[in-house]
């Protein structure tokens, strides 16, 4: 697996903030696959003995609402809702579907179980293509031309639910610079957020029109962070 630290450390503060404990919901494969790098990469690289980084990524294996109603249900057991009372709660999941996606991010936005909302819009494959590609608001953001992107870079034909499911897939994404690649995404999707910001859109609000936009990024800058300081 290649090194997250490559280069110099760029974080700002002499302690980043702290990733703690992550129980993460995911939509499906890519998305599961894309957190188990990390999950994996910390089990392999972590130098601190002790450390209170814990990520536990579930496949939900359906759209935003079946993320959200797996969720519900696997906190409503209480052995655990007793386990994971500790973690903070996030669900991963996409914007195109259901129809309803505004309700159903409404819904998750006044749940009890607080949840952390990372999304991409309009497909996870949105927030991989930023990888290695900038995305624009007024660029051709379709899915179809998402998934075009994809295959290319991937130096494929077409892009399979086999190969949304293969872990082989995020490790030819990141490639032997991860590191660079992660941060270059995570710069275009704060322009991404700044511009939404700049014409009065919110996520709880304005969810079909804001794409292209990922809120995924904080989530991944928390864990590169926490990564470059305990692994480094």
């Amino acid at each position: 697996m290649p090194r997250l630290i490559n280069g110099e450390r760029k974080i700002q503060k002499p302690r980043p903030e702290n990733a703690g404990k992550l129980l993460i919901f995911c939509e499906g494969n890519t998305e599961f696959n894309y957190l188990m790098y990390f999950k994996t990469y910390l089990k392999n690289n972590l130098h601190a003995q002790y450390s209170d980084i814990v990520i536990e990524p579930i496949n939900a294996n359906g759209d935003a609402r079946r993320v959200y109603d797996y969720a519900e249900a696997f906190l409503a057991d209480a052995a655990n809702a007793s386990r994971y009372f500790y973690f903070e709660k996030l669900l991963v999941f996409d914007c195109d579907a259901p129809d309803n996606i505004q309700e159903v991010v409404n819904l998750m936005n006044v749940s009890e179980n607080e949840y952390i909302l990372d999304y991409s819009n309009l497909m996870f494959e949105t927030w991989l293509v930023m990888h290695f590609q900038d995305l624009v608001p007024e660029g051709d953001n379709r899915k179809r031309t998402i998934i075009r992107l994809m295959c290319e870079y991937l130096d494929i034909d077409r892009y399979t639910s086999k190969d949304k499911a293969s872990p082989g897939t995020i490790g030819k994404i990141l490639g032997s610079n991860a590191n660079e690649k992660i941060r270059a995404a995570i710069k275009n999707a704060k322009e991404l957020e700044a511009h939404w910001c700049s014409l009065g859109m919110r996520g709880d609000v304005n969810i079909k029109e804001m794409n292209p936009s990922v809120t995924i990024y904080a989530l991944i800058e928390r864990l590169m962070d926490e990564i470059v300081y305990l692994c480094g």
